[in-house]
């Protein structure tokens, strides 16, 4: 029998995602760099059109109401890690990726909520003068997993 927490996966996901067109994007870069599922908390966009690859097909995609539903349904073992520009934030360039997690994004003009900052295990940024589109965001940090880098 497989050990699950010793098994590797990650999913990524936009919390009140502002456009379906950052959606769209994000979820054909997730298919691309090996995201297991996308999810979206709050706002739900049924098409993108972006999504060329219909990764909402191909791979799990969840949707929760909000971050309480969110937080109650994380796979067993697995960690938050919220992308926000924040002092507190980790440096994503320094930033161990846990094995089992979910990157967590917030919209370009509001970011996470108060809650999901609090209930993040791990918050992380990225050398970034001004915010950057969320996709693009979502995109460097699965791009960072995919390195060699010794996971936590």
């Amino acid at each position: 029998m497989n050990d699950n927490f010793v098994n590797e996966f990650f999913g990524i996901g936009i919390q009140n995602g502002k456009t379906p067109e950052n959606l769209g994007v994000l979820w054909r870069s997730a298919q691309n760099l090996g995201a297991s599922f996308i999810f979206t908390i709050g706002n739900r966009y049924a098409k993108q059109a972006c999504d060329t690859h219909n990764a909402v097909k191909s791979m799990p995609y969840f949707h929760y109401e909000n971050f309480e539903a969110f937080f109650n349904n994380l796979p067993k073992g697995t960690r938050i890690v919220g992308v926000e520009l924040d002092d507190t934030a980790q440096d994503l360039e320094n930033f161990h990726h846990p094995r089992r997690c979910v990157y967590l994004l917030g919209a370009e003009d509001h970011g996470l909520n108060k809650e999901a900052i609090e209930k993040s295990h791990f918050l992380v940024k990225f050398k970034s003068e001004l915010s950057l589109n969320v996709s693009v965001a979502g995109s460097i940090v699965m791009y960072d997993r995919n390195l060699n880098k010794p996971r936590s």
